[in-house]
């Protein structure tokens, strides 16, 4: 599920959650046009969850990093759809910004398949 407050107070409820100067919340959703300005109407989402752990883990070992927390959509989505929530607790601006960056750009890249339907009506 795609709980924001959710994921918040799971975090926040953490033991060692005193470390964290900072939650970095990054909601991605269907967006209603594709790059090059054509109307989508649905795009069709299978998430490598597998993948997405490991990506999680490794980036949890990085200095300064308190928790990440990811959540990833499938099947076929609309546009305002939810595709991903990703959560990244750390000490610092400079620990949190950089991970979240490599974070979603991992999960888009290696742990999931995404196709979207742009065919005119």
């Amino acid at each position: 599920m795609m709980d924001v407050n959710a994921i918040l107070n799971e975090i926040r409820s953490r033991e060692d959650i005193n470390r964290a100067g900072m939650i970095l919340v990054h909601f991605g959703q269907v967006r209603g046009f594709d790059l090059q300005g054509r109307p989508v109407k649905s795009l069709t989402v299978a998430p490598d969850l597998d993948k997405a752990e490991s990506v999680r883990q490794d980036l949890l070992k990085r200095p300064g990093i308190v928790d990440i927390q990811v959540r990833l959509n499938s099947g076929k989505l609309f546009p305002g759809d939810p595709i991903m929530l990703a959560v990244v607790a750390g000490e610092t601006r400079d620990k949190v910004f950089p991970v979240m960056e490599e974070l979603i750009e991992r999960l888009k890249k290696d742990a999931s398949r995404k196709t979207e339907d742009t065919s005119p009506a």
